[in-house]
């Protein structure tokens, strides 16, 4: 590019704080990034809609500028307050999803609370469904195993893998992948 010419700024999503949810029209930028696995259509498919994590992505990596109900542009910092307080979990969910993202993965919405994504082998988003189911946990918390054996009977029933993140004290992702062994046949 010569120094003549003048880049174009690049098309972000402009999106907005709706109560507990993030929304924005289905067009431009927020469609293209629709086909690569980020936001998920509304029941009449006139919105966008993300999840915090997902949001929370996009805004950092300027992809996203979300506005709070007055209209007020929300920085990351703003916006990751605002949604601790409807989500205690959004900063351990938002780095599990980030490091996903950043190893190439695609990232959609779990399950449930506990199973909170549903992650896709790479390249394979759109044509087989999602490989993982994954549970992120904070380190140092204690689990229940029995909550441990329920994720494994969903992930079992749903025919995909558990992998449990654990988020460290430095914000860094360990991943375990899990399975039920039976050592009658050993």
């Amino acid at each position: 590019m010569s120094d003549t010419q003048e880049r174009k700024p690049r098309e972000v999503i402009r999106a907005k704080l709706k109560g507990d949810k993030i929304v924005a029209r289905r067009e431009g930028r927020a469609l293209a990034l629709l086909s690569r696995g980020y936001g998920s259509d509304d029941e009449r498919r006139e919105y966008v809609e993300y999840s915090y994590p997902e949001a929370l992505y996009l805004v950092e990596n300027g992809l996203m500028i979300v506005q709070d109900a007055g209209g007020e542009k929300l920085s990351f910092n703003k916006l990751l307050e605002t949604l601790k307080r409807l989500d205690e979990n959004v900063w351990r969910d938002y780095v599990v999803y980030r490091d996903l993202r950043e190893r190439r993965y695609v990232v959609r919405d779990g399950v449930s609370r506990d199973l909170r994504f549903r992650v896709f082998e790479r390249g394979k988003y759109g044509k087989e469904p999602a490989k993982y189911l994954v549970a992120p946990l904070m380190e140092g918390r204690n689990m229940d195993i029995g909550k441990l054996l329920e994720w494994l009977s969903v992930a079992r029933k749903l025919r995909k893998e558990l992998v449990i993140a654990v988020v460290d004290r430095r914000n860094e992702v360990i991943y375990y992948k899990t399975a039920l062994v039976d050592l009658r046949n050993v």
